[in-house]
């Protein structure tokens, strides 16, 4: 029963706002040092695994999630799938959480120490490292339930973007979009 469902498709260019001046990943991609990084395949004496220079982690699709209330203003809450997500049953439940004041609920992944913010984080730097627990857990970052209330109040986006300019030269992390959204 899709009673009461509604699906709302939009463009990414109809959103103005998402542009270089607003949007870190935007400001970096204009960039001739990210540009080089990340699209011409120039050699670093082999110091940076080929995945990490993966442009794909660089699109806007990919940092959209950080842009959610912006997009929805109108919503308080937001159940948030990525792509690769395979829903086997009804998930109208998880508008019923009370989410306690948190921004996001979801599900840790601690039973691997591969889930860790040390595997994401650069903690040879010291703004990570005077922030961060290396051995807090991460969690699932493709299904998320969003309070967006609670990020309006807490600016998450500009949290968000915080960390994004603050790792201009990749020394905080080096891949994706799970770094920024663990530090946020």
């Amino acid at each position: 029963n899709l009673r009461g469902v509604t699906v709302e498709v939009q463009k990414f260019e109809d959103f103005s706002w998402l542009n270089a001046s607003y949007v870190p990943v935007l400001k970096q991609l204009q960039d001739s040092d990210t540009q080089s990084y990340y699209f011409s395949g120039h050699n670093d004496d082999g110091r940076t695994p080929i995945k990490f220079r993966n442009p794909k982690y660089l699109s806007m699709l990919n940092h959209l999630r950080f842009y959610i209330p912006e997009v929805f203003p109108a919503l308080k809450k937001v159940v948030f799938l990525d792509d690769d997500v395979v829903v086997q049953k009804d998930l109208s439940a998880l508008f019923s959480i009370d989410l306690n004041k948190n921004v996001n609920g979801a599900v840790e992944t601690c039973m691997e120490t591969f889930h860790r913010y040390h595997k994401y984080l650069n903690y040879s730097h010291p703004l990570i490292r005077s922030h961060f627990d290396p051995d807090a857990c991460g969690w699932a970052f493709g299904m998320n339930v969003f309070d967006l209330v609670e990020w309006r109040k807490r600016n998450v986006t500009g949290i968000y973007h915080y960390w994004q300019e603050k790792n201009v030269d990749r020394t905080l992390w080096k891949l994706g979009t799970l770094p920024p959204g663990l530090l946020t």
